[in-house]
């Protein structure tokens, strides 16, 4: 990691600009600006919390199979769409997004709302770093922690104790929001030109808290600890986080400039082109692995059992005027007769407008939670209420029809009962709900991409039927055995200039074996 270049000189003209063109850049000396208030701090950590969403959901959707692309390639600019070639990559947004964007801007607002006492500031700024640092370390395992920001050259501390550190620190947070200075925020209020999520409503965010921790804890299922009392712990408090819940929604107006529009937009515009992506979905194919081991989609007919999916994208004609859903192995290549605009039109979803909401945690997802947890605790009966709960809250937000809900959760054929769940039925339908969200692939490596090939089983189930790795994976790295990518090589362009002697010490430098060591959190073999 380089060493610190702050760029809260750009907070200071937030209040003075229409727009983050004008100034989400690095252009100014930052030792020219003393302090600034956190209150215009506070607005660009958010819309960076938003883009850091982003980037690990547009990522992990193609590490997960559910969308590809018309090419074949083994490699490119982008391999987690291409052969997996990642070494070849000039960098990774999530790297960057984490310690210069959201890091480095959080401490200095953490320093400064500690100046004044503003409690409340305090308090959401370290949640969102809390978040922050699970997202960052599920995706490159080892990385600065204790020794960030400290040198140009920081020690990585260990994941295992990353994991202990953010145990500790939800802990701390859970205390620090029961603070009565924390509710009352009588020494700077925020309001929603501060805060575009719950415009201040510290009760809100606390229940993220419990849901930043329930996802931590979720983490020692199935392969850590999966015992009774681990699977109670994770319902008890990813409950809390249910009881009052708001999904915490960071909102976009509409308009031209890139904190004004969704992401997932059509008319995105990545943060300057070299540190973000652009969502490309008009260029995404769905997966047949997502289309019909997923959704069941039926070629010959042209229908799915599952309602969600004319929600999730728009059929579209072919040059004959046949209109139907198509899709495409993984990597395969797209036929050379034809044409992209015969595809789905995957922005035909109620999350892919302009003026969608990113959201940091769903409803859904924390339904999932309990439902995994609890079948693994041995509780079918709350795992089937909640993994109900789940299905019906992402079908709600695809704005499917009252009637078309109630008849799938309804079909014991398609969601059964407490005599038959499987592990599979839940993780399917997580994957389904998970879709546009960066909690996708880490669900499917904590289950070791259980597939028929890789044959790995959990409860006697394969989690994920149908899966397969793409073609064309770059020969490279990736032919012969049936392994999988388990995490991102370290950002080339800090790491390797400022920080080599750590990459060499843990085996990572320019070694495509890296990208195989599965997180602590996965199975190991």
């Amino acid at each position: 990691m380089n060493t610190i270049k702050y760029i809260l000189v750009i907070m200071a003209i937030w209040l003075g600009v229409s727009g983050c063109d004008d100034f989400l850049g690095d252009n100014r000396d930052p030792d020219a600006v003393d302090k600034v208030p956190v209150d215009q701090i506070m607005p660009v950590v958010l819309f960076y919390t938003a883009l850091q969403n982003f980037d690990h959901a547009e990522y992990g959707n193609y590490l997960a199979q559910s969308i590809t692309t018309a090419g074949r390639s083994q490699t490119g600019s982008f391999a987690y769409r291409s052969g997996w070639e990642f070494l070849g990559m000039n960098r990774h947004p999530q790297w960057r997004r984490h310690f210069y964007d959201v890091g480095s801007n959080a401490n200095e607002l953490i320093k400064f709302a500690e100046e004044e006492n503003s409690v409340n500031y305090l308090a959401l700024t370290r949640l969102l770093r809390l978040m922050s640092v699970q997202q960052t370390t599920d995706v490159f395992g080892d990385m600065p922690l204790t020794q960030a920001y400290k040198s140009s050259s920081p020690a990585y501390d260990t994941q295992a104790s990353i994991y202990e550190w953010m145990e500790a620190e939800a802990d701390a947070l859970i205390a620090l929001f029961d603070n009565p200075d924390v509710q009352k925020a009588t020494n700077r209020p925020m309001d929603v030109k501060v805060d575009r999520v719950f415009a201040g409503d510290m009760n809100k965010w606390k229940q993220l808290v419990y849901a930043v921790k329930a996802r931590i804890l979720l983490r020692k299922i199935p392969n850590l600890s999966n015992n009774v009392a681990t699977c109670n712990q994770i319902i008890a408090v990813a409950e809390l986080a249910l009881n009052g819940w708001s999904d915490p929604r960071y909102k976009f107006d509409g308009g031209s400039s890139v904190e004004k529009n969704n992401m997932w937009g059509r008319n995105n515009k990545p943060v300057n082109s070299w540190e973000s992506r652009q969502n490309d979905l008009n260029g995404a194919i769905p997966t047949r692995f997502f289309m019909e081991n997923m959704l069941g989609y039926n070629p010959n007919t042209d229908q799915s059992i599952d309602p969600r999916l004319p929600y999730l994208m728009e059929k579209r004609a072919d040059g004959n005027g046949v209109v139907k859903f198509r899709y495409l192995e993984s990597n395969i290549g797209m036929p050379a007769s034809h044409k992209i605009e015969w595809y789905p039109d995957m922005y035909e979803n109620p999350m892919a407008s302009d003026t969608s909401t990113i959201i940091f945690i769903t409803r859904g997802e924390l339904h999932f939670i309990v439902s995994e947890a609890a079948f693994w605790g041995g509780d079918k009966t709350k795992a089937v209420e909640h993994l109900k709960h789940g299905i019906r809250y992402h079908m709600n937000r695809l704005q499917v029809s009252a009637s078309e809900i109630n008849d799938f959760i309804n079909n014991p054929n398609l969601v059964p009962g407490t005599s038959n769940i499987t592990i599979s039925d839940i993780m399917k339908q997580k994957y389904i709900a998970m879709y546009m969200q960066p909690e996708l692939w880490n669900d499917v490596r904590r289950y070791g991409y259980s597939n028929e090939l890789n044959d790995r089983k959990y409860d006697n189930t394969i989690v994920y039927p149908g899966l397969r790795r793409p073609h064309n994976l770059y020969e490279a790295y990736w032919s012969g055995a049936e392994s999988w990518i388990q995490r991102l090589n370290y950002d080339p362009e800090t790491e390797e200039k400022y920080n080599l002697k750590e990459l060499v010490r843990l085996g990572a430098y320019r070694n495509h074996e890296w990208l195989k060591k599965p997180m602590i959190w996965a199975p190991q073999n």
